[in-house]
């Protein structure tokens, strides 16, 4: 295994790393109060100086076909900015267009993936329930109505962005089991209520979806009926280490403030950096956030060779939620009063990467995939 970066992935996350501080991060700040997706965000997304979408589709769909040990490190670099374009990054690139590819007919491949691919239409995953959570006993249901199903049911905390989301992963039960329906929106059975303001992650909120009659075509079944869970957590194992890149990528965007601010805050005539306490945090800091780097890295190179990697992933993801908090903790410590104010990013990424305990499966449930695998 080699983990290096070669020289035209080192300039490409140069790149992208300009670009999201000095073309994204500057479109990004009206999200935090006015929560929209600026249309200029949007523009720049979708048709700016870097490609946004499609990065990791297929080339035959419009895409440009990165393999996972290319798009996670740009990630990476993404998940520097703020936390709504890297969640778009995230799921438009790794989650929401594979299980189209994996279970879809070409039929709905041809219909879907090219238009995923340009950002013309974003995708959403409406399994999460107030009562259900995300696993095999949910609560939505359908009944058949000669070629149709009718849906019904509640789902919640789903991230989908009003007028750009056009494409909705509905999960419900059938006689054979949960099944992945392929839901065009608007709909009329698809009802959307915003959320409550969410701690962090500012920005268009996140919504409760509501199945009311919803009516859909038997042709619009993702894979086989009753499989649906598996297509539900088919999207989990690579995601675990897509968000374990992105807390590499959040805590090294405050590790970095935090050593900017500490070489120029004087205290009784020192700067910061001088004092060994702040030293200790900083190595402290770095070291972790290598080591969470190299854990993703190996779980990314495992999937690129078709290896099974789901102990990989999940303690990827694992370790990078314990790595963020801590290094968010000491980031926060180095700045003392002021990184608590807005004045200074650190409190916006201070909030943000508390969003990545629930992403793609709580540290618990992390523990319990490694135990079984090591217990069996």
């Amino acid at each position: 295994m080699d983990f290096g970066l070669t020289p035209e992935l080192l300039d490409l996350k140069a790149q992208y790393r300009e670009w999201v501080h000095g073309t994204l991060d500057p479109l990004c700040e009206p999200m935090e109060e006015e929560e929209r997706l600026p249309d200029a965000l949007v523009e720049e997304l979708r048709h700016g100086k870097l490609r946004f979408f499609g990065l990791t589709i297929p080339k035959e769909y419009g895409g440009e076909g990165w393999a996972a040990g290319k798009w996670l490190p740009v990630l990476e670099e993404i998940a520097r900015g703020y936390a709504m374009c890297r969640m778009i990054a995230h799921t438009m690139n790794g989650l929401f267009w594979r299980p189209l590819y994996d279970h879809g007919t070409e039929e709905q491949r041809r219909k879907y993936l090219p238009k995923l691919a340009t950002g013309e239409i974003w995708a959403a995953n409406a399994l999460t329930e107030p009562e259900g959570g995300t696993g095999r006993d949910i609560n939505a249901t359908t009944t058949k109505d000669g070629e149709y199903y009718i849906l019904s049911g509640h789902k919640w905390l789903i991230t989908q962005f009003p007028e750009y989301t056009k494409l909705f992963y509905c999960f419900a039960a059938t006689e054979e089991g949960m099944t992945c329906f392929l839901v065009d929106a608007p709909d009329e059975g698809l009802v959307l209520e915003p959320m409550k303001r969410m701690m962090g992650c500012r920005g268009p909120r996140h919504y409760n979806v509501y199945y009311r009659d919803l009516r859909v075509h038997e042709s619009q079944i993702l894979g086989e009926k009753g499989r649906g869970l598996d297509i539900a957590l088919g999207m989990l194992h690579l995601s675990r280490v897509s968000i374990a890149y992105c807390g590499v990528g959040t805590a090294q965007r405050m590790l970095d403030l935090a050593v900017a601010y500490a070489k120029k805050r004087m205290t009784f005539g020192k700067l910061l950096s001088t004092r060994q306490a702040i030293q200790s945090n900083v190595a402290q800091m770095a070291t972790e956030i290598e080591a969470t780097r190299l854990l993703a890295a190996k779980a990314a190179w495992k999937f690129d060779q078709g290896l099974d990697m789901v102990v990989d992933a999940s303690m990827a993801k694992m370790f990078s939620e314990q790595m963020t908090m801590r290094v968010a903790e000491m980031a926060l410590r180095m700045h003392g009063g002021v990184g608590f104010t807005e004045a200074y990013p650190l409190e916006r990424h201070f909030r943000d990467c508390r969003s990545f305990h629930f992403e793609e499966g709580t540290e618990e449930i992390q523990k319990l995939l490694i135990a079984r695998s090591l217990l069996k």
